[in-house]
């Protein structure tokens, strides 16, 4: 290899003790001479010639050893063997500062004259193409400039680069990059996956990418994006991992969207902000929806994010990609920069770079064009197949002449596979089965090789240049090896199908052995990648296991549709796993994450039932499972939203009888809950306050806050449910105490889920005192939640509370359009619990809009519906709704007995508070007896806690009304 050649200005430059004279060799301290070696001293020159600038490690590469056939190892040798001789801490440097990831900066201060070019030159070369090899791609170089430069001034650029395998994307965007300089730039890869693809791999790499070079984003990602701050564990102690989790609680998966692009906004505020993901055919939906997302986004913002893919695997396979490439170019939000094969002029470029005169022969360059379509991997390819510096131009155009014509890019592979020996085969063929990125550690340990051997062949292999490269994309530290790559991921594809089934086999449980060997070092090795590798290994119930842990860590993260795809993949190995305890174990496993999954994405729908039905059929064989809480709980809160309280309290009586069993506090507690809200639909009273009052018992020694089984805080939701048992029993005082603790324990706890519950049973007691300004202020707040968080639960909910707010206040029937939307979006999802009440709260917005008929359809409509589901709550509140009705269409003997009815379901649902409701009503009625004015003067007796409220002093005025002068 030769040696770079001397530089035109010589370095001439005295820093601190230090004179560097470049053109004697010379590097002395204090007027005496120092050794260093020849490469560390070339290096320091290179360095020292562009004092202040960032160089990156490619540009001191190609400097240095005069192309790239060396590893970053080598540099960071060279840079320590430097920094010894300069005495400079890299820690604390004075000479040469380290720019993570990216290259190294001379810092010292000159002392005296530096013989370099001058300044306007020196800004000129900086904006040169780094890579004296590139060819061609002016115009799309130029388009990317242009967006570039778009972004600069404030207006987003989303660009995609597109083309076919070994056009030359990457090349492409290494180069325009090279030529930005020291921008903020953020890069990440989407990679070959099976199955369901990891939820925004690329951009989760880009983050950890820009994180490692920019110091404050971990701070801004903790302000403005905890979501994402969750993604990349490492930046966040146990402790502040686990408090976001709970934080973050029931959070949607469209959080994620809004606080990206909150982040891109602020992050570029300060700056501009390149992102680049590719490979895009590849990437799961996540990140599609994502681009998506940011490309509608409005407002300024300093972007641009370029990516890139294959076009025909796109449009070929029904890629999410092609409907939005499609949807974002007629909006014209999006740029596609289509890059073409090589043009024979541009073939004739290329060839110049090793052979001025076989580039000015016009048959020669016509024939290579031919032969490779201008597929400029391909051109590269047999360009170094036919030539050799020792042969003459006659010798290399006889062997293009006679070189077999490959069909295709796979062809060209296969014929350097054949020229494998057989250590370099046996190993590129682990390194394939591992993925397009390895570490020398696993490949030595799948293999039982000494690691050191294959460190050295995998460096002879890069030098060839044909194989593999060194990643420069997960360095998270200096002393860290940096991982090996394939050169191009047709390559690793290649080599992948044509390595034997049974030896794929055979090395997929070898390789997966060895990432399990590197995870209890500490190592970072997802569960779905040794999922992946011990399923094709033919091992199902290893494969069974990781999948059930890359399931539930799916949901940690907020993927409740990655979630989805690795169970039902899992769920479809389970029929070669052996029948017996541990597969039922794992079924129940996997049943369970896929029910609450389910639940995230369909909502109550027969998705999520169905998976928790088999996961509970399962229980019985395996009562002790520890996922039973999550099972139980789940199932009888799915069911009661469903309307199937028989079987909701059928489950609630199963976990109890579990608990006792086990002695099992947490799983009591769930039972008591779906027994306290299944009780409460239906109209009880008093059971409900028992199941509610235990509950609350269990609570508060455990304090348990939210986890996997509880969404939201139990104590806040027991506090709230209970009272509004104590509102409807006319315990009033007491009911507030109770709500009282419910709102301060959810102020203390900050968690959003349990905020909105909290605030949820605020509104349902204030609904029942008729207290319409602060229902409309509960249902604002609760929107307000819902939208910050993606909270899916109360997304209707506090539409139809508005609704019922507006009615009262004077817009009924905004109110009434505002309720029944809702409630069509609510029983849409499968969602039935609570129907009826809020099928009666459309009826009293149409009659206060003065459409009785209507009023009435709805009306009876909400009475169907409460009896198929045997919802009695509210039914109370519909029999006096249907005496208003009747008294405003001129029938008040109907009006008068459903004022009647409504005693007696007050009185048989044991609820004095409403009992007192439609008592004043009918006493207000001319027709009322005697005895009912007796039966509202003892009630009122009865419920001393109600006094000075409104209902009470209507109560008190009619029994002073009613007695003798």
């Amino acid at each position: 290899m030769a040696r770079p050649q001397p530089h035109p200005n010589p370095v001439l430059l005295c820093f601190v003790e230090f004179e560097l004279d470049e053109s004697n060799a010379c590097l002395s301290r204090n007027g005496q001479a120092v050794a260093l070696a020849p490469t560390p001293f070339t290096l320091l020159c290179v360095l020292a010639r562009q004092p202040g600038s960032l160089v990156t490690k490619d540009a001191l590469l190609d400097a240095v050893w005069g192309h790239r056939f060396v590893s970053d190892s080598v540099l960071k040798t060279a840079i320590s063997d430097l920094r010894k001789v300069l005495g400079d801490d890299p820690r604390h440097p004075r000479f040469i500062e380290t720019v993570s990831r990216r290259g190294y900066r001379f810092i010292a201060s000159p002392s005296s004259a530096l013989s370099m070019p001058p300044a306007s030159a020196t800004a000129t070369a900086a904006s040169t193409p780094s890579s004296p090899s590139f060819i061609g791609r002016t115009d799309e170089v130029a388009r990317l400039q242009r967006a570039w430069e778009r972004a600069n001034g404030g207006e987003r650029a989303v660009v995609w680069l597109a083309g076919e395998p070994g056009i030359g994307k990457t090349t492409l965007i290494e180069h325009f990059l090279a030529n930005l300089g020291d921008i903020a730039c953020a890069r990440g890869h989407c990679v070959e996956h099976y199955g369901a693809g990891e939820p925004y791999l690329p951009v989760l790499e880009a983050l950890a990418d820009l994180c490692r070079s920019d110091p404050t984003l971990p701070a801004l990602l903790r302000a403005v994006a905890p979501t994402w701050l969750l993604q990349l564990p490492w930046l966040s102690t146990p402790q502040e991992k686990d408090a976001l989790r709970r934080e973050l609680a029931g959070v949607g998966p469209d959080r994620m969207l809004r606080e990206m692009g909150e982040l891109l906004d602020r992050y570029t505020e300060q700056r501009p902000l390149m992102l680049v993901t590719e490979d895009l055919h590849w990437s799961d939906r996540a990140t599609v929806q994502l681009i998506n997302y940011v490309a509608r986004r409005r407002g300024r913002t300093r972007l641009m994010w370029l990516s890139s893919f294959r076009l025909a695997e796109v449009v070929a396979l029904e890629h999410p990609l092609s409907s939005l490439r499609h949807e974002l170019r007629l909006q014209r939000l999006y740029e596609e920069v289509v890059l073409d094969p090589f043009s024979e002029i541009e073939v004739a470029d290329y060839v110049a770079l090793r052979s001025t005169s076989l580039a000015r022969d016009e048959a020669f360059v016509r024939a290579l064009h031919e032969r490779t379509d201008g597929v400029p991997l391909f051109v590269s390819s047999i360009t170094s197949e036919v030539m050799d510096p020792k042969d003459d131009k006659t010798t290399i155009q006889a062997r293009l002449a006679n070189l077999a014509v490959p069909e295709n890019l796979a062809a060209i592979i296969d014929h350097y596979i054949a020229r494998l020996g057989p250590e370099q085969r046996t190993l590129l063929t682990a390194a394939a089965v591992c993925g397009t990125e390895f570490r020398v550690e696993t490949v030595s340990l799948a293999l039982e090789r000494d690691h050191s051997s294959v460190t050295s062949a995998c460096e002879e292999l890069m030098r060839a240049q044909v194989w593999l490269t060194q990643s420069r994309t997960t360095n998270v530290e200096e002393t860290i090896e940096l991982p090996y790559s394939f050169r191009h991921a047709l390559f690793r594809q290649v080599l992948y199908d044509r390595t034997p089934r049974s030896l794929r086999t055979q090395l997929h449980r070898q390789v997966g052995a060895a990432l399990e060997r590197d995870r209890t070092t500490g190592l970072p090795v997802a569960a779905s990648e040794l999922a992946m590798h011990f399923d094709r290994a033919r091992l199902p119930m290893i494969a069974l296991r990781y999948y059930a842990e890359a399931a539930e860590a799916a949901l940690l993260h907020f993927s409740p549709d990655l979630c989805i795809g690795l169970t039902e993949r899992a769920l479809v190995l389970l029929m070669q796993a052996p029948e017996g305890t541990e597969r039922n174990s794992l079924e129940i496993t996997l049943a369970t994450l896929q029910g609450v999954s389910a639940f995230h994405v369909f909502g109550v729908g027969s998705e999520a039932k169905s998976a928790f039905e088999r996961a509970y059929r399962l229980l019985a064989d395996v009562p002790e499972h520890p996922m039973r809480g999550r099972l139980l709980h789940g199932f009888g809160y799915l069911l009661g939203l469903r309307g199937d309280y028989a079987l909701a309290l059928e489950v609630a009586e199963r976990a109890e009888a579990l608990s006792c069993a086990a002695n099992d506090q947490e799983l009591m507690l769930a039972a008591c809950i779906v027994q306290g809200e299944v009780h409460h639909l239906q109209g009880r009273t008093k059971t409900t306050r028992r199941w509610l009052e235990r509950a609350l018992a269990i609570a508060e020694p455990l304090d348990i806050g939210t986890n996997e089984v509880f969404a939201a805080d139990p104590q806040v939701m027991l506090h709230g449910m209970l009272a509004i048992e104590l509102v409807r029993s006319g315990l009033l005082e007491q009911a507030r105490v109770h709500l009282q603790q419910a709102r301060v324990r959810a102020q203390k706890l900050r968690q959003p889920m349990t905020w909105l519950v909290a605030a949820w049973q605020e509104v349902l007691i204030e609904v029942r005192m008729g207290n319409h300004v602060r229902v409309a202020a509960l249902a604002d707040d609760m929107q307000a939640l819902v939208d910050e968080y993606s909270l899916a639960l109360g997304r209707t909910a506090c539409r139809w509370w508005r609704g019922w707010a507006d009615a009262r206040r004077g817009s009924p029937s905004d109110g009434y359009l505002r309720i029944r939307e809702a409630y069509e979006e609510h029983t849409g999802l499968g969602m039935r619990s609570g129907a009826s009440e809020v099928l009666g709260y459309a009826a009293e917005a149409l009659l206060l809009a003065g459409d009785c008929n209507a009023a009435q359809v709805e009306l009876q409509e909400a009475f169907r519906v409460g009896e198929e589901l045997g919802e009695r709550v509210y039914l109370p509140q519909l029999l006096l709704l249907q005496a208003a009705i009747s008294r405003a269409q001129g029938r008040p003997d109907a009006g008068i007995a459903a004022v009647r009815r409504a005693v007696e379901e007050t009185r048989a649902q044991e609820a004095p508070w409403l009992e007192l409701q439609a008592l004043v009503e009918l006493c207000e009625h001319p027709d009322a007896t005697a005895e009912d004015l007796q039966a509202l003067a003892t009630l009122i007796d009865q419920l001393p806690e109600t006094d000075g409220t409104e209902l009470a002093k209507r109560a008190r005025t009619l029994i002073l009304a009613a007695k003798p002068a």
